[in-house]
């Protein structure tokens, strides 16, 4: 291994590489928690994975739209997030950790393949490349790329003789062990690690049947690297038999039909020209790297080309040629995420190059060697504040990359944890209680996965018929995840909540309102005693009006309901039940509350049974608003009927009682008449 340069010593290359990665993590973890706002729908599937993997759903292929998913990076996912936790940040961490240590790996690589020059700018450029440091923030098995393919090329230059003489030395196991378990286990990262794997077992055969050079014992060992990775992928192989549609394989050459040609075209020419497209990727119009970086790689190469008769050379090459079909035949090429497979590659022809250019006569000059390192700082320079401007100002802005990341979503989690504690919070959720499948997630569950607080303590309600009051109206924030839902609402629950203010700042338009209704509650429970007369169903007791509120089983009870609504109906219209409950202690998870238009005391000509609220997060005090409609039947007769209300548990169907003196007192409570009226003259000839 070279242990130092005369231009720069390996002293001086570590203390430059740390100072490097700690550029790297600054550009990396600067506002992680809200760069970029949220999650794309993409990450959204890999956190479920990662939350199926913590339950101890694990499996080499996890089923997908577009074919299958590889499980190693969802296993890695879940262990960091046990250990830090969920949100942004928890979620992120994973993709962040595997980038710090890839620069580390390739500065290692250059420097144990060349010298510390070349390790040191190869590492540089990847620190300060944008589409590396937005990988880095990605919840995405593509953040692993970068990782595998540099540790590989380092295992394989650590194993295997890579200068023109052999030296004499005991081989290292640990280099051998290491070689063939990222081979296996990047089967399970990423279906780029095929090409990998390829790649790794043509330097391999070069070494072995071309040159020639290796040693009886070292055969030995490539030998015992190879059978580890087969033992390693055994599980993956007898998978991707059983279950091709989800295979690496198969999702590879299911691009190679779609305009080849063009897609490697696009690819080489998104290096230093167009870019990618991609928002989630990079900024449109940025290219890859710069055009004087990419001159020196395009250097680096050809210098390669010329030296394929070295080992390490060739090793460059070899691994180059063999991953650039990953990185180019993709969808929607160019696709920088793809591209991180020839990264470390690129990384390092950056450094041959430039170290090819410093070696030239005219850098014997001391002049002109200060003016090279000057040169090589300035286009760090230039590349770092390119990047953060990019970066933080107009890719952070872009209006293209909001929708892509659910960024209004982002808002909303970020505005709740810096709220959290200061008033209770309402969700507005009208899929709380739907039979929507587990992978399908509502608007409030992808808020939740992007806040970084995981004791988050929240209501739910379906808003557009019920207002939840928590602790009795005191201040709440009430939570509306797209302002189209504003659209939705009963008049009736929008005049509650004129009397709120909505909230400004940085957060989407008319989605967080903050209602303080303590004293409004207090006078409408008020004056239901005496606007708002009640009665116990007539079975148990004389048909007499009573006062609200009255209490049932279950710690619920009425407060009241709203008298000033309309009384006379048409067959076939809906009935407005308006009704108040207050929560008295620990609440039931399966409440439901009935709603019955009755033509008698016993006879149900309209029923409903709803409740709009999420029980299992309800506390004591927590008063809920309900509005219920109930469908009229067209064949209705004209008549007076009877509106009646009551509430059992949905499990076992077991009416809660309605209590008089704490005693159970019937199961009902009667609220008052409506008048059915016949159908115009017209309307019934029509019918």
């Amino acid at each position: 291994m070279v242990k130092g340069h005369a231009l720069m010593t390996s002293r001086m290359s570590r203390f430059l590489v740390i100072i490097l990665l700690l550029l790297a993590a600054l550009l990396r973890t600067h506002d992680l928690a809200t760069l970029p706002l949220g999650f794309s729908d993409d990450e959204i599937i890999n956190i479920r994975l990662v939350d199926n993997v913590r339950q101890g759903d694990i499996f080499v292929f996890y089923p997908d739209e577009d074919g299958g998913r590889e499980g190693a990076y969802h296993v890695f996912a879940a262990f960091m997030t046990s250990l830090v936790g969920e949100g942004t940040i928890g979620f992120r961490i994973s993709s962040l950790w595997l980038s710090l240590l890839s620069l580390a790996i390739i500065y290692t690589l250059g420097n144990h393949l060349f010298n510390p020059i070349v390790g040191v700018l190869a590492a540089g450029l990847v620190a300060v490349n944008m589409s590396s440091i937005l990988l880095a923030r990605t919840v995405s098995s593509d953040a692993a790329l970068l990782f595998l393919v540099s540790a590989t090329m380092l295992a394989l230059a650590r194993s295997l003789p890579v200068y023109r003489r052999t030296r004499v030395v005991t081989s290292n196991i640990v280099s051998f062990a290491a070689l063939g378990a990222l081979l296996g286990i990047g089967f399970y990262l990423h279906p780029s690690s095929l090409f990998i794997v390829l790649g790794a077992m043509l330097y391999i055969a070069h070494l072995l049947y071309v040159r020639n050079v290796m040693i009886r014992q070292r055969r030995s060992y490539t030998g015992f690297a190879i059978l580890l990775m087969l033992i390693i992928s055994m599980p993956y192989l007898i998978s991707s038999i059983n279950l091709p549609q989800y295979s690496a394989g198969q999702r590879i050459l299911a691009h190679y039909d779609d305009g080849l040609l063009r897609s490697i075209a696009d690819g080489l020419l998104a290096l230093v020209a167009n870019g990618d497209a991609n928002p989630l990727h990079n900024l449109p119009g940025r290219p890859l790297v710069d055009a004087f970086s990419g001159l020196l790689m395009l250097a680096g190469i050809v210098i390669c080309a010329l030296r394929r008769h070295r080992p390490r050379f060739m090793l460059m090459l070899i691994m180059f040629l063999v991953t650039l079909p990953a990185a180019l035949i993709v969808d929607s090429s160019p696709n920088f995420a793809r591209m991180t497979v020839v990264m470390p590659q690129l990384a390092i022809f950056f450094g041959i190059g430039f170290y090819a250019l410093i070696r030239t006569p005219i850098f014997v000059d001391v002049i002109f060697r200060h003016m090279a390192v000057a040169g090589v700082l300035l286009l760090l320079a230039i590349n770092v504040v390119w990047t953060w401007s990019d970066l933080f100002d107009d890719w952070r802005d872009n209006e293209a990359v909001v929708p892509l990341v659910n960024g209004g979503l982002g808002q909303i989690a970020h505005y709740l944890d810096t709220v959290a504690y200061e008033a209770p919070v309402v969700f507005c959720n009208s899929a709380w209680d739907t039979d929507a499948p587990e992978q399908v997630l509502s608007l409030s569950d992808k808020t939740l996965l992007m806040m970084n607080r995981s004791n988050f303590a929240f209501r739910e309600a379906d808003c557009s018929l019920s207002l939840l009051l928590a602790n009795g109206g005191e201040k709440q924030r009430v939570v509306f995840f797209d302002a189209a839902m504003l659209d939705g609402l009963h008049p009736y629950i929008l005049e509650w909540l004129s009397h709120g203010q909505w909230v400004s700042g940085n957060l989407p338009r008319d989605t967080v309102i903050e209602l303080e209704a303590a004293q409004l509650l207090a006078d409408r429970a008020g004056a239901f005693t005496t606007t708002a007369p009640l009665s116990y169903a007539p079975e148990v007791a004389d048909p007499e009006p009573i006062a609200p509120p009255i209490r049932f089983g279950g710690n619920l009870t009425l407060l009241g309901y709203e008298p000033d609504i309309e009384r006379s109906y048409l067959p076939g219209d809906a009935v407005d039940v308006i009704t108040y409950w207050r929560v008295e202690g620990d609440f039931l998870p399966d409440i439901i509350l009935k709603n019955h238009i009755l033509s008698d005391p016993v006879t149900a000509i309209g029923i409903r049974d709803v409740i709009s609220v999420n029980p299992l997060l309800l506390r004591e005090r927590d008063v809920f608003i309900q509005v219920t409609q109930v469908n009229l039947r067209e064949t209705i007769l004209p008549g007076n009927y009877i509106v009646a209300v009551g509430a059992y548990r949905q499990s076992d169907q077991e009416r809660l009682p309605a209590l008089k003196d704490d005693q159970p007192h019937g199961d009902r409570i009667f609220l008052y008449d409506i008048e059915v009226l016949p159908l115009p003259e017209s309307d019934e000839s029509g019918g």
